[in-house]
C-alpha cells in the first residue's frame, strides 16, 4: 500500500490544476474573480510598501513607508495572476497589498521596470489549496437540491462502491499516472457493471480528494 504523500508548501500550477481537476483556463477565471490566491516563487527582490493616496483626477500618489528584500512566496494581484496563467508570461510591477496599501517593485535582476513571470514560477499555497477545497465542499453540502434527493430515493450511482474500486485499483495496481487515468479507469467499472455512467465532471468532483491524496505518488514516479 503506497504512503500518504507529505504536503507541499507550494504547488506548482500545474500541479494544483491537476490536484482540483481543473482546466488552466478555469484556474486563470478563479484567480481573476478572486476565488483563488496565486503566489509567485521569487527571490531577492527589492519591494517598496506605502500607502495609495487617490487624487481628484482619478489618479494615484504612491507614498513610500519603507524598502525590503523580498525571498520565496509573493502574493499576485488578481489581474496580473489572469496574465500569467492565459500568456504564459507577464511582467509585474505591483504585488498585491492591503486597500489603500501598495507593494511595488523598484529593482529586478532581470527588468529595471518590474520583474518577469512565468507559469513555472507560479502556484497556490497547501493552504490555500485546501482551503478551496473545503469551500467547494461546503457548497455541495449545503445544496438543498442534494438533500432532498438523498432523503426522497437512494443515489443514481453508488458512490462508495467507486471509492473502493479506486482504492482497489491503487492497492493491487498503483496509483494512476493522471487523474484522467482514474477517471476513465472508474466511467469503465461502472461501464462493466452494466449500470448508468457518471459524467465526468461529477466524477472529478467525487474523486478530487482521493486524488489529493494519491495523485503526488504518480507525480514522483513520472520524475
Amino acid at each position: 500500500m503506497p504512503a500518504t504523500p507529505k504536503n507541499k508548501v507550494f504547488y506548482q500550477i500545474h500541479e494544483a490544476k491537476e490536484r482540483l481537476g481543473l482546466s488552466m483556463l478555469d484556474m486563470a477565471v478563479l484567480v481573476a474573480e478572486r476565488k483563488l490566491l496565486l503566489f509567485a516563487a521569487l527571490g531577492g527582490i527589492l519591494v517598496e510598501d506605502g500607502i495609495l493616496q487617490e487624487q481628484l483626477d482619478f489618479g494615484c500618489t504612491y507614498l513610500p513607508l519603507a524598502q525590503n528584500f523580498v525571498h520565496g512566496l509573493v502574493d499576485l494581484r488578481p489581474e496580473d495572476g489572469w496574465e500569467v496563467l492565459r500568456a504564459g508570461s507577464h511582467t509585474i510591477n505591483l504585488l498585491a497589498a492591503e486597500k489603500g496599501h501598495y507593494r511595488r517593485l523598484i529593482d529586478s535582476k532581470s527588468n529595471a521596470s518590474g520583474r518577469l513571470v512565468t507559469r513555472e514560477d507560479v502556484g497556490l499555497r497547501h493552504e490555500e489549496l485546501t482551503r478551496y477545497l473545503a469551500f467547494e465542499q461546503s457548497l455541495e453540502d449545503a445544496a438543498p437540491t442534494v438533500r432532498q434527493e438523498k432523503r426522497r430515493a437512494p443515489t443514481a450511482y453508488d458512490w462508495e462502491e467507486a471509492q473502493l474500486e479506486a482504492f482497489r485499483l491503487v492497492y493491487f495496481d498503483g496509483v494512476p499516472p493522471s487523474f484522467g487515468a482514474l477517471i476513465r479507469h472508474i466511467q469503465g467499472w461502472y461501464i462493466a457493471k452494466g449500470g448508468r455512467v457518471p459524467d465526468e465532471s461529477t466524477l472529478k468532483r467525487r474523486l478530487r480528494k482521493f486524488w489529493t491524496i494519491f495523485g503526488p505518488e504518480a507525480q514522483d514516479k513520472a520524475a
